[in-house]
Parts: C-alpha cells; sequence; structure tokens
C-alpha cells in the first residue's frame, strides 16, 4: 500500500493562522500570555511572538498549549476547525 504525504515546507506554512487561533481562544478563556506563559514554563514574550505570528511553537509546546487551552492541536495550527 502507498501512502502519499504531501511535504509542507517553513516557507508554505502560514503562521497568522495559528496566531489568529490562539489569540481567538485565549480571548475566550479570559488567558493573559503572562498565565499560560507561567503554565508552559516559558516567557510572556513568547507567547506574545506565537500570538503576531513572529515564532512558532515546537511539537511539545504546541501539545501542552492545547491541553491547557483545551483544544486541538490541529484546530490551533489550521487543518481543522473544530476546536476540539
Amino acid at each position: 500500500m502507498d501512502i502519499y504525504i504531501e511535504k509542507i515546507t517553513k516557507e508554505d506554512y502560514n503562521y497568522t493562522v495559528f496566531g489568529q487561533r490562539l489569540d481567538s481562544v485565549m480571548r475566550q478563556k479570559g488567558i493573559s500570555n503572562q498565565e499560560l506563559a507561567h503554565k508552559m514554563f516559558v516567557a510572556a514574550s513568547t507567547i506574545s511572538g506565537y500570538r503576531t505570528g513572529r515564532r512558532s511553537p515546537d511539537v511539545v509546546s504546541l501539545a501542552r498549549m492545547a491541553d491547557i487551552l483545551q483544544v486541538s492541536a490541529d484546530y490551533l495550527i489550521g487543518l481543522t476547525d473544530c476546536p476540539k
């Protein structure tokens, strides 16, 4: 059985989708940059960078963030429109 997996490069991915979704979920849940940063053991400026699309999280940070915010990682990165 052949499985085709499309290779997505960093240049192909639009980090603004992640930032917009992260910002939206954080606003809905009333979580500040400082609160999320504290729970993730990172600087508040890191969370700010994620929200503005200047930075992207590694896989472990993405998983932790999704767990803290109670949404799926797929939702945060724009692979689905379903938050759960």
